[in-house]
C-alpha cells in the first residue's frame, strides 16, 4: 500500500480482476478486491462503513464527522449501533456479491471521513447465519431468488424483444405480494424530454417553434382577417384590481401542481404491470412462513404464478409515476441550508453528538478494538459500565469466615514445625477428626485471584497459627 506521497514508486498498476459465474440466463460478475492465502476461499471484499451520522446526513458530512464510535455496545456510538444497521440495511447485498465472486468474507472499515475507528472481518458463513439462520439455507436461497429473476425478465424480453426495457419492482404493496413494471424506453427521446421540461416546464419531444419576426406576424394576421394593430397599449392605463387578482391566482395555480407530474413516461407505448404470488414447499407442507432448513434431507420448492394486470391504461400510469416518485425521493437528506427546527429528530440528535465530539478526531487514539466476528464475552467486564474503560488495578484481599476446601487432585500441604516445644497429649476418650489449618492459602489454581495473606505470619515466611 502506497501513500499519496510515495505514488511515484507504484511501476505497474495491477489490472482489475473479476469472478464470472453463469446462473440460469444469466453471466454475473464480481470485482475482487483483496487475496489472502490464509483463507479458505482466498479471496475478500473491501468495504468502507460511514457512521451513523453521515449515513443520515449525506450532503453534510462536515458537520456530521464528529459522531464518534466509543463503545463496543449501546444505542449511540457503538459498534452494536453500526453492526446492527449494516445488517438491516447492506447485508443482503453484501451476501450476494460474496456469493458470485466466490468469495470468504468481507473486511469492513468504520469511519466518519476524518478518522478510522476500527475494522471486523465478516465471513460468508457468519452472514449466512444473520440472514437465513445457516449455509445451507443461504445457498438454496440464493439459487431461488436466480431462479424466480430469470423467469420474471424472460417473460419481459419475450414481450419486447430487441427493445430496451426499464424493469421496476415494488414489493412494499398491501398483499405482500411482488409487483414488476415494465416501461419501453428511449434514450435519446427520453434526454430531449427532459432538457424540454426543465426549460419549459413541460415534456414535450417535439423541437421548440422559433421567435417570429414582426413583418411574418403582420402577414400570418393579415391572412387570418385580425387586424394587426389592435393590441394592447404596453403604456396605456395601469392594470385594474381585477388583473392584479388573476395574476395571483395564475400564480398560486403554477404553485400547486402535483409533483407526480414531474416525472417522466414514455407515451408512445403502454406501462404494462404484472405481479408475482409466491408460496414455500418444505417437506411436502405448504408455508407461506421463512424458510431454515435443517440438513440435506429437507425438501423445499417454491410455487409461484405471474399475473399481468388489467387496470386501464390511465390509471397504471398514475401508480407508476407515484412509484418513480417515491423511489427518487425516498433517500433524500436535509441539504446544508435546511433549518434546524425542520430537520428529523434523529438528525438532531446527531448533529448535537457531532458538535459535542468534533474535537476528539484531533486526539490519538489510546488502545483499538478488535471484533474478531464472533459474540465476545464480556464475563471480566461485568462489574463494569461498558461506556467507561476498565483500570488495571492491584485485587483486594478477600476476608472468609469459612476455610476454603482444598482441591482433590492436590494433595495438602504440609505445615512448618513452630518454634514453641511438644507438649505432652492429654488422654482422650473421644476421637476428634483433625481438621485442616485455617491459614492454609488456596491454591493458585483454583482461582484467578492471588490469594490474601495474613497479617499474623512471623519474619519466615511461615503461616500463623
Amino acid at each position: 500500500m502506497y501513500k499519496k506521497q510515495n505514488s511515484w514508486k507504484v511501476k505497474e498498476i495491477p489490472e482489475e480482476n473479476y469472478h464470472y459465474v453463469e446462473a440460469e440466463d444469466f453471466i454475473l460478475r464480481s470485482q475482487l478486491d483483496c487475496r489472502d492465502d490464509r483463507l479458505p476461499r482466498k479471496t475478500f471484499d473491501l468495504k468502507t462503513r460511514g457512521s451513523l451520522a453521515i449515513r443520515m446526513d449525506l450532503d453534510n458530512h462536515e458537520v456530521s464527522r464528529g459522531y464518534q464510535i466509543k463503545t463496543m455496545k449501546g444505542r449511540m456510538q457503538s459498534f452494536e449501533r453500526e453492526y446492527y444497521d449494516m445488517v438491516r440495511s447492506a447485508f443482503l447485498k453484501y451476501n450476494f456479491q460474496v456469493r458470485i465472486g466466490n468469495m470468504d468474507g468481507i473486511f469492513v472499515a468504520y469511519h466518519n471521513t476524518a478518522r478510522m475507528f476500527g475494522f471486523q472481518y465478516i465471513s460468508r458463513r457468519e452472514m449466512d447465519e444473520v440472514l437465513y439462520g445457516n449455509e445451507l439455507t443461504g445457498n438454496h436461497m440464493f439459487k431461488m431468488i436466480l431462479l424466480l429473476l430469470s423467469k420474471m425478465l424472460r417473460t419481459v424480453t419475450d414481450q419486447y424483444p430487441e427493445t430496451d426495457v426499464r424493469v421496476t419492482f415494488n414489493s412494499f404493496t398491501p398483499d405482500h405480494s411482488l409487483s414488476m413494471w415494465v416501461e419501453v424506453i428511449d434514450d435519446e427521446k427520453e434526454a430531449i424530454a427532459v432538457k424540454m421540461y426543465q426549460e419549459t416546464g413541460q415534456y414535450s419531444v417535439n423541437p421548440a417553434p422559433t421567435a417570429a419576426t414582426p413583418e411574418a406576424s403582420k402577414e400570418a394576421a393579415s391572412k387570418e382577417g385580425v387586424d394587426p394593430f389592435a393590441t394592447k397599449d404596453p403604456l396605456g392605463a395601469k392594470p385594474t384590481e381585477t388583473d392584479a387578482e388573476n395574476a395571483l391566482l395564475d400564480e398560486l395555480l403554477d404553485e400547486d401542481v402535483d409533483p407526480v407530474e414531474d416525472v417522466y413516461v414514455n407515451s408512445d407505448h403502454p406501462i404494462q404491470h404484472y405481479r408475482m404470488e409466491s408460496f414455500s414447499t418444505l417437506n411436502n407442507q405448504d408455508t407461506d412462513d421463512a424458510i431454515t432448513l435443517r440438513d440435506q434431507t429437507d425438501e423445499w420448492s417454491i410455487n409461484w404464478s405471474l399475473k399481468k394486470s388489467t387496470a386501464p391504461p390511465d390509471e397504471l400510469v398514475r401508480h407508476y409515476r407515484q412509484l418513480r416518485l417515491k423511489q427518487s425521493t425516498f433517500f433524500e437528506r436535509p441539504s446544508a441550508d435546511t433549518p434546524e427546527e425542520e430537520l428529523a429528530p434523529l438528525v438532531k440528535v446527531l448533529r448535537r453528538l457531532s458538535r459535542r465530539n468534533m474535537w476528539m478526531n484531533n486526539t490519538p487514539r489510546e488502545r483499538v478494538v478488535v471484533n474478531k466476528s464472533r459474540i465476545p464475552d464480556y464475563a471480566p467486564l461485568k462489574h463494569h459500565r461498558a461506556d467507561r474503560p476498565v483500570k488495571a488495578s492491584s485485587p483486594k484481599p478477600r476476608h472468609r469466615s469459612s476455610p476454603k476446601p482444598m482441591l482433590k487432585t492436590q494433595p495438602a500441604p504440609k505445615t512448618q514445625p513452630t518454634s514453641k516445644p511438644q507438649s505432652t497429649p492429654k488422654p482422650q476418650s473421644t476421637p476428634k477428626t483433625q481438621s485442616t489449618p485455617k491459614t492454609q492459602p488456596a491454591p493458585a489454581s483454583e482461582k484467578n485471584e492471588p490469594s490474601p495473606t495474613n497479617s499474623s505470619s512471623d519474619q519466615s515466611g511461615s503461616p500463623g497459627v
